[in-house]
């Protein structure tokens, strides 16, 4: 028990920090299958560990902490970063997880952690509440999410978030866009930004610089727009599906 409360302050770590807290990698593995099999530590995955109350045999650590701590790269982004932003209307049981290196996924606790390539790089920020954890600044976290909804609950959940996200900064938004540097985004993102206007504070000035950089091609938003389910909405040269369109105030 001489380093338990040491694992205990840490909550997820890896063998390299146990090795610090130890003295030796060799003493710390050895420590790490004792304490496993004590039941005073579980193991996450390969090279990664967390640290169980003596009180009620449980884990200390939530899932945005496992997901963070994966590697020393790693954060949240998508669904998961809306979660911690206050902004999702449900927890899912996927963890959405960037990295500069390949991640396998894996399940644990009846929780899947799922790794969804490098990303972009920037825009990534430390929470509030536990600067331990790494995720994707809200700005980034609506550009990422109106390119992949489906790795945001889909696209009636990302409106959702939408409707209750605050104002935004604009040369953020911007940024990130250019980054990613897609016609289809800029369409994406024009259509939502205009559909929620004023609730996210979005000027004229760049939903018309947004509108310069769409292209002449015609886009659908989802698969759901396909086979006459949709409505074209011209300034944007999108195809929404028209279960969507219909809940909001833009005329096509």
């Amino acid at each position: 028990m001489k380093y338990y409360e040491d694992f205990l302050k840490l909550e997820v770590f890896n063998l390299s920090e146990a090795k610090k807290v130890v003295g030796s990698a060799e003493n710390a593995k050895v420590l790490l299958n004792n304490y496993i099999k004590k039941g005073l530590v579980k193991r996450v995955r390969r090279n990664l560990y967390c640290t169980v109350h003596l009180e009620n045999r449980e884990a200390t650590a939530d899932r945005y902490l496992i997901g963070s701590k994966i590697n020393e790269s790693a954060y949240l982004t998508y669904h998961s970063a809306f979660e911690l932003h206050g902004l999702a209307h449900q927890v899912g049981f996927v963890v959405y997880v960037a990295s500069e290196s390949k991640i396998s996924d894996f399940v644990y606790e009846g929780v899947s952690y799922k790794y969804v390539g490098r990303g972009i790089g920037s825009g990534v920020t430390n929470y509030r509440l536990n600067s331990t954890i790494k995720l994707t600044d809200l700005e980034r976290t609506v550009v990422d999410s109106i390119d992949r909804p489906d790795y945001c609950g889909g696209l009636y959940e990302l409106d959702e978030i939408l409707k209750i996200c605050p104002i935004l900064d604009e040369t953020k938004l911007l940024a990130y866009l250019e980054t990613y540097n897609k016609k289809v985004l800029y369409k994406k993102a024009g259509y939502f930004f205009e559909r929620h206007q004023e609730s996210l504070g979005i000027k004229e000035d760049l939903l018309s610089l947004m509108e310069k950089r769409t292209g002449k091609m015609k886009k659908y938003l989802s698969e759901e727009a396909l086979n006459g389910n949709g409505v074209f909405v011209k300034r944007w040269g999108l195809i929404v599906p028209r279960t969507l369109q219909e809940e909001g105030d833009i005329f096509v």
